[in-house]
């Protein structure tokens, strides 16, 4: 586990409980909120720092920001880590150009695809197809959270790798470690996260 990310979420309040939609449709008993942490300028930092260091580690020629979440993020590591950065839209534009891409992107470059988290990966491989219109190459997908649902599994399919700072089981241990957690909504989460579907019925 990586405790300084770990720390960084908790610091931001990113983890919330309850009973909450999910894009999906599902429920969920836990709602992590990692858009809210550019707004803990410290906490913020540290995941920056992180994530910069995983990008260093790759043969990476631009950092794309997935919208909106991600483009935050990808322009910090952008600045930190001395790379190109763009953004890539949800659905292309209907003027102007009609691009997916925000930015320069040219013909092979190795781009990496930049969100806060992931959970099923279905909504990543639709920013990955916009990224590949261009003619530029996108195998590699970082996040600071993965939820462990199948995101990891998805993108492999397609041929891409998911890196991430933390998962969410990962986080929610450090939290019950430093009382961060009472011990109902951790069992509650744990449960849900073991089995999903099981707990959704």
């Amino acid at each position: 586990m990586n405790e300084k990310v770990a720390k960084a979420l908790c610091d931001a309040k990113v983890m919330k409980f309850g009973l909450f939609s999910l894009a999906s449709g599902r429920k969920s008993p836990v709602y992590v909120d990692v858009r809210v942490l550019p707004s803990s300028p410290g906490p913020f930092a540290v995941a920056i720092e992180e994530l910069s260091k995983k990008v260093k580690e790759m043969k990476i020629d631009v950092v794309a920001g997935a919208e909106t979440a991600g483009i935050p993020i990808a322009a910090a590591i952008g600045l930190k880590a001395k790379l190109p950065m763009i953004y890539v839209r949800k659905r292309p534009k209907s003027y102007g150009t009609q691009s997916f891409i925000e930015g320069l992107l040219e013909k092979d470059q190795n781009v990496i695809l930049i969100d806060d988290m992931i959970t099923d990966g279905k909504s990543k491989m639709r920013f990955i197809d916009g990224i590949k219109e261009t003619g530029a190459v996108c195998k590699d997908v970082l996040v600071i959270l993965d939820r462990e649902q199948g995101g990891t599994e998805g993108l492999s399919a397609e041929g891409v790798n998911l890196h991430s700072l933390i998962t969410l089981k990962d986080l929610l241990e450090y939290m019950k470690e430093k009382e961060l957690v009472d011990q109902d909504n951790y069992n509650i989460t744990m449960n849900y996260l073991n089995n999903p579907e099981q707990w959704n019925k």
